[in-house]
């Protein structure tokens, strides 16, 4: 079903199951695990609104729903939102073609990002992090023109 679909059309919906019009909107407490970063993490969306059919138990899901579970699992591993990437983006006066050319990642990526499509592994978090906190990590980060021996010399 399609989010405008789903927007319009009221309840109770044909359950995809078992065919009868039992789906209903139901506040439950959700817990699933969830693979992120080559780890599965168990999270859990409280007050979690889910159309499910109440003859059979069938859980629908859109992209509402699959919304929740990005927000949670960012929360529970404290990463960055796709609103806090593009604030700071906008602070800094960047947009995303520059910063994902200083990042060294692909535009379409951080657009990602900002749109919520895709999470930031923690490394990538850490370095967005990093780029926005230290005005000379900005400085060396330059994209392709950068320092070539940045990082190679020997530490102080």
């Amino acid at each position: 079903m399609t989010e405008s679909a789903e927007k319009c059309k009221p309840f109770p919906w044909r359950c995809p199951h078992c065919g009868r019009k039992e789906i209903r909107p139901r506040a439950t407490r959700y817990t699933l695990e969830v693979k992120h970063d080559g780890r599965l993490h168990e999270v859990t969306v409280e007050d979690f609104e889910i159309p499910t059919c109440d003859a059979c138990g069938e859980k629908v899901f859109s992209n509402r729903e699959d919304e929740r579970i990005s927000q949670a699992l960012r929360a529970k591993l404290g990463l960055l939102t796709p609103n806090q990437i593009r604030d700071k983006l906008r602070e800094l006066g960047l947009s995303q073609k520059q910063a994902a050319a200083r990042l060294g990642i692909a535009e379409a990526t951080l657009s990602r990002w900002m749109t919520g499509s895709i999470i930031q592994s923690r490394a990538m978090d850490n370095l967005l992090r990093v780029y926005f906190a230290f005005p000379e990590v900005r400085r060396a980060l330059s994209g392709v023109d950068q320092d070539a021996q940045l990082g190679l010399q020997p530490a102080k």
